[in-house]
């Protein structure tokens, strides 16, 4: 009987290599391209690349400082893509914005608004609207700052407003001592660039026209490392790919190491427009009744994609074990039943998993989502492989890698592959809050 064994101490030695800084379209990822390409060589795989253009920043100078009633500076970071302000800055007087309601952002008009809310679609149209000079957006308490990027749909439709990130106790000093006007100067390099995914196959020997694509993105946000979110997911994918690339199955894998996953899921969004025949492809034909009845005859079109498996943030020493289904209940059901025979708890909900299975999800595509992870060290210089073990590694990609072999290897699928309305609803509420221009598929 074959061993299915998840070598962790391989994914661990990948990992190191890729922790560094790697934004969408610099030369960092490209480097860690480089890096993928030259294990999947190694395992006997033959990748390729697809390139596809993005638009991404470099922080030049970023400050805060409060010059009444107090003078004192804060260390802050710009949010990218969210232009740039004079070159002395903007002075004016701060509000404390706590929600989008209508009545409390007119007190903030032609002021500097200091919020902890997430800058989504109608919070972001509302502030441009009541003409807020600049955004300080508070970071969770951790000991370094995220890096976050405006969204670039919200600038397409409503226009830049200069924004930057202020850690949570610094916020909190500045609100206990009645900061009052405020400076902020905030500079960025914003620009167009080139990122890459990096695809590879394995046929299927059995049912070829059958895809399961099993997927990761390599990317990381400005100044971090990326170990967990999402180096980690990506050196699992890869092993997985090593013990496929040695060992036959039935359906067709599908490898996929998406770039730009943190510029707004970019390189899974380029692959799904740029590979459409994968998702509606004419598979066989009916016979016609001699009335030529459309009931009796016809074409059958299927999916030659059947699911996407997604790993976004595993292999943490300390960590919770998690999957986010955006499919039929048979399948959660499947994979509840799997983890309870592997003995390894899972949480496992119907929701919108945000990362790269979101643009399948649109296309009518069944996901499964995989994670572990208790950090909040993720999108700040602090996520590094000291966060990572190999053991940690061990848990998800395992689990994974036996349950891809259960379902690329089956008979049939174990499974339905439908997406019943509720998660429907899910995915296209999490596009619409991402893209004003987004139109419902029919």
């Amino acid at each position: 009987m074959m061993s299915i064994i998840f070598d962790q101490h391989n994914a661990y030695h990948l990992l190191k290599q890729l922790a560094f800084p790697r934004s969408g379209g610099t030369p960092e990822e490209k480097t860690a391209t480089t890096i993928l390409k030259r294990y999947l060589i190694s395992s006997g795989l033959k990748p390729k690349e697809e390139t596809f253009g993005i638009q991404n920043y470099k922080e030049i100078v970023a400050s805060l400082e409060v010059v009444r009633p107090y003078r004192k500076k804060y260390k802050v970071a710009v949010i990218g893509n969210s232009g740039s302000t004079p070159g002395k800055g903007i002075t004016a007087e701060l509000v404390h914005i706590t929600s989008s309601a209508p009545e409390e952002l007119k007190k903030a008009r032609n002021k500097i608004a200091l919020t902890y809310n997430p800058l989504d679609k109608t919070f972001y149209q509302r502030l441009k609207k009541h003409q807020i000079k600049a955004i300080i957006r508070v970071t969770s308490p951790v000991k370094e700052l995220r890096h976050l990027k405006l969204n670039d749909f919200f600038i397409k439709a409503y226009g830049k407003i200069p924004s930057v990130i202020l850690g949570y106790d610094d916020a909190l000093e500045i609100i206990h001592k009645n900061g009052e006007i405020i400076r902020v100067v905030s500079r960025q390099k914003e620009f167009k660039a080139t990122s890459r995914n990096i695809i590879a196959t394995i046929q299927g020997s059995e049912i070829p026209q059958e895809k399961v694509i099993i997927c990761a993105h390599y990317d990381s946000v400005h100044k971090s490392p990326g170990c967990i979110d999402n180096g980690s997911g990506s050196a699992t994918i890869a092993e997985i790919s090593r013990f496929f690339a040695k060992n036959p199955l039935k359906r067709t894998l599908i490898f996929i190491w998406f770039g730009s996953e943190e510029l707004g899921l970019k390189g899974s969004w380029a692959y799904t427009q740029r590979h459409k025949k994968e998702f509606m492809t004419i598979t066989s034909r009916l016979p016609r009744s001699r009335r030529g009845g459309i009931s009796a005859g016809g074409i059958i079109n299927t999916p030659q994609i059947k699911l996407v498996i997604n790993f976004d943030v595993t292999g943490t020493i300390f960590g919770n074990n998690g999957v986010v289904i955006c499919g039929s209940q048979s399948m959660a059901n499947f994979v509840e039943s799997f983890s309870k025979e592997r003995g390894l708890p899972m949480e496992i909900r119907h929701s919108a998993y945000s990362s790269d299975n979101i643009p399948f999800n649109e296309k009518g595509i069944p996901s499964i989502s995989l994670y572990r992870s208790s950090s909040d060290y993720g999108h700040t210089p602090l996520d590094d492989i000291n966060l990572i073990s190999p053991d940690g590694l061990k848990v998800i990609g395992q689990f994974g890698l036996e349950l891809v072999n259960r379902i690329v290897n089956a008979v049939e699928i174990p499974f339905d592959l439908t997406i019943p309305e509720s998660d429907k609803k899910f995915t296209y509420e999490y596009i619409e809050r991402a893209n004003p221009f987004y139109k419902k598929i029919p």
